[in-house]
């Protein structure tokens, strides 16, 4: 991903809510990314990352044919994404569909009981823009 894409994970240790934020270049790009097979990028770091406790420094994801759904998790500073092809692809389409069509402004909500592809181990997940 190159220098001007930015995008950033913060993180809540009580609730386990995760937030992907990044400009509309930066979760297009990320999407895209997602299509492959594995990967990681670098997060830019957010020394205030109210209301949430921590900003993550980095993002690994890979195609794990054993799985239906994908498993979205933060361990130590890492974001782990895995899952079956499918389920990445409807993740990508996501985020680019939110990417693309939403406003500055708002956000969205990708979480296991409300899209099946999710695994339900998976920590919630909230995307949104960068402020």
């Amino acid at each position: 991903m190159g220098g001007g894409v930015m995008l950033q994970v913060l993180y809540s240790r009580d609730t386990r809510e995760l937030e992907l934020s990044g400009t509309r270049e930066g979760l297009l790009a990320f999407g895209q990314l997602l299509r492959g097979k594995a990967g990681s990028c670098d997060l830019s770091e957010n020394q205030r990352p109210f209301p949430y406790e921590s900003s993550l420094s980095g993002i690994v994801f890979r195609e794990d044919p054993e799985r239906a759904g994908v498993s979205i998790v933060a361990e130590a500073q890492i974001l782990r994404i895995q899952g079956g092809r499918e389920a990445l692809d409807l993740l990508a389409d996501s985020l680019e569909g939110f990417a693309s069509e939403a406003d500055a402004s708002d956000h969205c909500h990708v979480d296991s009981p409300t899209y099946d592809y999710i695994a339900p181990e998976s920590d919630p997940l909230v995307i949104a823009f960068m402020k």
